[in-house]
């Protein structure tokens, strides 16, 4: 429900009684992508001077902590880093009301950078708002809590939207668009309010070569838009440095295709990134293609086939043809991998960035239970990229590989990743095609987001420059910041873990980033203590039952 509150005197409401903001809550850091997340705020005052606010989040994501770029010194320790949102979320049985609740929350697709923190505000006992997604996005965000040990009572509503059926908040109307990405169902937003419209195309790329997709498509954006001027656009600016064409999921295959023409009797191992389910969709296409049997071995890959299958979204579908898929678990599995001829068989594991219980970092160490390689049967595809801070894990499991005699191909050598995010020419293009008034770039460090402003101002656009924390006010006639007193100090939350390496054995000690601003004077005789940190457990007792 929108909040209700009298008309107080406020230097951000235009003449006409209404005002539209954009928050910067997180993403936009100093040195790495996550923890993305923004909050678009829409008020109106009424003739009787009582104002009506609507507040919509978009994205609420995560942060992976890395000790040597850490947006705060306190920080550097932490598993993860999210938005502070004290101020827009009540805790659970409070009974206060905070003081900027949030009235909905959007998610354009269900990576960690865009939905981690949920889990996070929950087991930290607030009471979120309802959650608007992708049927496939709703269901993987289901799993996660599961995968939390959080109980469904405690679970937000979340409500399955879909192109062409807006939702309506208050006086904001948002639309859905379909948008490519590496992931299906991925949405962007358009947000129309009576002061102004904001594009959110969140994560994407314009390749229309998904299996699973559905892919970006330009007359259904055109339709969505129809005319309508974009007062600000919201740019993703993963590849704003690369002046590169885009590779598509359609050059992958083709390059899958030509080395198991050349390898014809080799099994082909193939690491697949967590959450890159249209790479996994791309080898399994090719795989059917050449009558080889697809195996699977790896937890997050079970579940997101599991996601898609309980959503109609089967991989024989998508591809149009049967796939012969098996789950490398324990039993027979192993021996009938083993029995199975090299050249007819294909096997799709986790761990292309190395990381320790992955399925392929164990069994290049020799230590998985039913996956044994072999340097003279096997050759081992990389179909990723390396993710910061995850380097050295990834440098360990190939020096290990090749120094064991296998051969070990990765986009350095063979056009093996489709990229998530558009490179510049397609940054460009989705800028061409929306004809925005001013451009935000988001979803990058700062490096990232200035090339992407220098890009969209050599286009002619007006080009503007925000960090966390940074609130920009919304009109028709332009866009301007609101806060620059505030600028670049948002409040974070991290998470320290003190024990367990899974989600339901973790316990987490909670820190709180500083909120000093700069030449504030030092409070005298403050005799107060420090809030100490808050150690939680993410595995809680079960809930008594109910009375009879």
């Amino acid at each position: 429900m929108n909040d209700m509150s009298p008309n107080l005197p406020d230097n951000n409401k235009n003449d006409n009684g209404k005002s539209l903001h954009w928050h910067v809550l997180g993403g936009n850091n100093k040195h790495r992508i996550g923890a993305n997340a923004g909050l678009a705020v829409y008020a109106e005052t009424d003739a009787n001077g009582v104002t009506k606010t609507t507040r919509l989040m978009f994205d609420a994501g995560a942060l992976i902590g890395e000790s040597r770029f850490a947006e705060y010194p306190e920080l550097a320790a932490c598993d993860n880093v999210i938005p502070d949102m004290e101020k827009h979320f009540a805790k659970k049985g409070s009974g206060v009301k905070p003081a900027e609740p949030v009235d909905a929350i959007f998610l354009t697709h269900n990576h960690v950078d865009h939905v981690g923190a949920i889990p996070f505000y929950i087991l930290m006992g607030y009471e979120l708002p309802k959650i608007y997604a992708t049927p496939y996005t709703v269901k993987r965000l289901e799993q996660e809590l599961t995968n939390a040990n959080i109980d469904p009572e405690d679970w937000p509503e979340m409500i399955s939207i879909a192109p062409g059926n807006p939702v309506q908040e208050g006086k904001v109307k948002v639309n859905a668009f379909w948008v490519s990405h590496s992931t299906p169902q991925s949405a962007g937003y358009f947000i129309e309010t009576p002061e102004g419209n904001i594009l959110n195309p969140g994560d994407f790329k314009m390749d229309p070569t998904l299996v699973w997709g559905p892919a970006f498509n330009n007359a259904q954006f055109s339709r969505m838009i129809a005319g309508k001027p974009v007062d600000l656009l919201l740019l993703d600016s993963t590849g704003a440095d690369r002046d590169t064409p885009t590779t598509h999921e359609a050059d992958v295959r083709d390059t899958l295709r030509g080395l198991m023409k050349k390898y014809p009797g080799k099994r082909f191992v193939i690491g697949v990134m967590s959450g890159y389910e249209e790479n996994l969709a791309s080898v399994a296409q090719v795989s059917a293609e050449a009558n080889r049997s697809v195996w699977i071995s790896g937890w997050s890959h079970e579940q997101s086939l599991a996601a898609l299958k309980a959503t109609g979204m089967s991989l024989s579908d998508a591809v149009g043809r049967e796939i012969k898929v098996r789950m490398l678990d324990r039993g027979s599995a192993s021996k009938d991998l083993a029995d199975t001829r090299p050249g007819a068989a294909v096997v799709i594991v986790t761990g292309a960035s190395g990381l320790p219980n992955a399925v392929l970092t164990r069994a290049a160490d020799g230590v998985h239970p039913t996956l044994t390689l072999d340097k003279d049967k096997d050759i081992i595809l990389l179909v990723a990229t390396s993710i910061p801070g995850q380097e050295a894990s990834r440098e360990r499991m190939l020096s290990i590989l090749r120094a064991k005699g296998f051969k070990v191909l990765t986009k350095s050598e063979e056009t093996l990743y489709s990229h998530a995010h558009a490179r510049l020419p397609e940054l460009m293009d989705f800028a061409k095609l929306a004809n925005p008034k001013n451009v935000l770039p988001i979803h990058g460090d700062t490096h990232l987001r200035e090339a992407n402003r220098e890009a969209m101002s050599k286009l002619g656009f007006n080009s503007l420059s925000a960090d966390n924390g940074d609130v920009l006010r919304v009109t028709k006639s332009g866009v301007e910041s609101v806060n620059p007193e505030s600028k670049g100090r948002p409040k974070l939350v991290g998470f320290k873990t003190l024990q367990g390496q899974r989600w339901n054995d973790r316990n987490y000690m909670q820190i709180n980033a500083p909120q000093d601003k700069p030449d504030a004077p030092e409070p005298a005789n403050n005799n107060s203590k420090p809030k100490r940190p808050k150690i939680f457990n993410v595995n809680p007792p079960p809930k008594p039952p109910a009375a009879a």
